[in-house]
């Protein structure tokens, strides 16, 4: 297990993988972790697809995003409309993608932490992704696809690293 903070240093992309199970106990913790993501007015606006049928993870490879045929499970975040849209607050509605980025996150750094390989793959806002995945996984309308999470055993190694760049800040 990785220490606290060093846990932000730890995640990186993996971009090959080795063959090996994620156990359905692994998977679960992965979408509690997404779940307890911060949310803007608690809309928590997330639908999680778990695909692990080797067609569909080919078919999501075939898209372009070809992690997805390497491993044996991704995870398919999406916006859900039903939750993200509400007749009484719809200043909400416009923060559905970072509810759903931050929800993104929270499963990087879990998988990290669990000693997994994972990618965040993006496919909304491309309209033409959006198509594809909602096609290719027949989800329901009130489903937005916004990214793709490749899990699996790690197949490389990479060195933490912090990407801070002072120039990149302002204090005032």
């Amino acid at each position: 297990m990785v220490e606290k903070i060093d846990l932000l240093f730890e995640r990186r992309s993996i971009r090959v993988y080795n063959e090996g199970p994620v156990t359905k106990e692994q998977i679960e913790q992965l979408l509690k972790a997404g779940m307890a993501a911060a949310t803007a007015g608690n809309r928590r606006p997330w639908h999680i697809t778990v695909v692990q049928d080797p067609g569909l993870l080919q078919k999501l490879a075939d898209t372009g995003k070809k992690a997805c045929g390497m491993v044996p499970v991704v995870l398919v975040i999406s916006g859900d409309k039903n939750r993200f849209f509400d007749g009484e607050r719809v200043a909400v509605q416009a923060y559905w993608q970072q509810d759903c980025a931050a929800a993104t996150q929270n499963i990087l750094l879990a998988a990290t932490a669990m000693g997994l390989g994972s990618l965040w793959m993006g496919v909304y806002p491309g309209d033409e992704m959006v198509k594809k995945v909602t096609e290719i996984l027949d989800l329901p309308d009130n489903l937005v696809p916004f990214a793709l999470v490749s899990i699996g055993l790690k197949g490389e190694e990479k060195e933490a690293r912090s990407q801070y760049e002072e120039e990149q800040v302002i204090w005032k």
